[in-house]
């Protein structure tokens, strides 16, 4: 069972996303603020982070350094809901498992969660 950090201001999304995610058996936490996100990923070890972009505090592109840093190291899924060329390669390049543009079907976010979930448990157990 893996740990899950929501960050969304979105509190829709983060209902939908945190059901998704215990469907798939994991345990889920939200945040809706990036200021309470980096406290929330700092109080415990999480195992993927599904980061928005846009918050009312703040861009999440900002502080992916600083969450890939954790001492869980999390692999991070950027959702957003303005898609943007640039920044999902500025993701990527700062440690990102993908990139997903708000809205996205079931599928569309399961399927990376579930491989991203995979490659950790890969990344760890070598």
């Amino acid at each position: 069972m893996a740990n899950v950090l929501i960050i969304d201001d979105d509190k829709g999304m983060c209902f939908t996303l945190s059901a998704i995610v215990r469907q798939q058996g994991h345990d889920v936490t939200c945040a809706y603020t990036l200021e309470d996100g980096l406290k929330e990923a700092a109080s415990i070890d999480y195992d993927l982070v599904l980061l928005d972009v846009q918050l009312s505090d703040g861009n999440g592109l900002h502080v992916l350094p600083q969450i890939r840093a954790m001492p869980s190291q999390p692999e991070i899924i950027i959702i957003t809901g303005q898609g943007d060329p640039d920044g999902a390669e500025l993701a990527i390049k700062n440690g990102a498992w993908d990139y997903i543009e708000k809205p996205a079907s079931i599928k569309d976010m399961t399927l990376p969660f579930i491989r991203a979930l995979q490659y950790r448990d890969k990344k760890q157990s070598v």
